[in-house]
């Protein structure tokens, strides 16, 4: 069976499903090197506009599978291996230049937690549950992860998440910042319909907008200013800029090109 399972849509969409319901979706060392592998090819892809990560069997993801532990990451050098696996797959979807959604049900814990920080929307069903107890695993949540969420939610937030390592419902999640929307049914079917919209918009315009946020929240907005300009330029250039004049003239929805 395909631990990770991808679905593209017609409409521009591709969905990434992790696909280990039996294990409410925990996240093994393999899984972790896969999923980085899938949101670079998805990169690469001009036909995908917009990408929705989810989980099979009623979850999330459980976080990484703590049960491979003794054989992958009981020592110091297993453990800069496994974090450089799961670091990998974090930034390759924390870096993608297309929006990305998590649709959230069930267990949204740990490392399945982090993925979902990486994506630039979080939407959940009313009986999510969330939390990173690595607190209670004698685990340290490194600078990337600890930076998401703090981008995310603030301190005294995140300290509360992490200090208490406690498990919690999508209400206080919400109240927390942790996510954009709670539905009353499954996850999936908010999160596509915002996909839609999303996909609908210029994708020049989106990978700027994300580039820029991107360089603020990580504090590199001056390091970058060359290459912000050299981009807002590169977008007046674009078939794109010039669709968006003419449908705003016509006035019908535009057909972006992503060029």
């Amino acid at each position: 069976m395909n631990e990770i399972v991808v679905e593209k849509r017609a409409e521009g969409i591709a969905v990434v499903t992790l696909n280990r319901p039996r294990k409410r979706n925990a996240v093994s060392l393999a899984m972790w090197r896969q999923l980085a592998e899938t949101f670079r090819s998805l990169e690469a892809e001009p036909a995908v506009r917009a990408v929705i990560l989810t989980g099979a069997g009623g979850h999330f993801s459980a976080g990484a599978d703590i049960s491979e532990f003794p054989a992958v990451r009981s020592t110091q050098e297993q453990g800069r291996i496994y974090d450089e696996a799961s670091d990998g797959a974090e930034n390759a979807l924390h870096g993608l230049a297309k929006p990305t959604i998590a649709a959230i049900d069930g267990v949204c814990v740990g490392g399945g937690l982090g993925l979902a920080l990486c994506c630039d929307f979080r939407i959940a069903s009313a009986e999510a549950r969330f939390g990173i107890t690595a607190a209670r695993l004698g685990i340290i949540y490194g600078l990337g992860e600890t930076r998401k969420l703090y981008n995310i939610v603030g301190a005294a937030a995140a300290k509360r998440i992490l200090y208490l390592a406690e498990i919690f419902g999508a209400d206080e999640a919400r109240q927390l910042g942790l996510l954009d929307d709670v539905t009353e049914g499954p996850a999936f079917g908010a999160a596509a319909a915002l996909a839609q919209r999303l996909a609908a918009n210029a994708p020049i315009s989106l990978a700027g907008a994300k580039f820029v946020l991107g360089a603020l929240m990580a504090g590199e907005a001056q390091a970058k200013a060359v290459e912000i300009e050299t981009k807002v330029l590169a977008a007046l250039a674009s078939e794109d800029y010039r669709e968006g004049q003419r449908a705003f003239a016509e006035k019908r929805p535009p057909k972006f090109a992503g060029r």
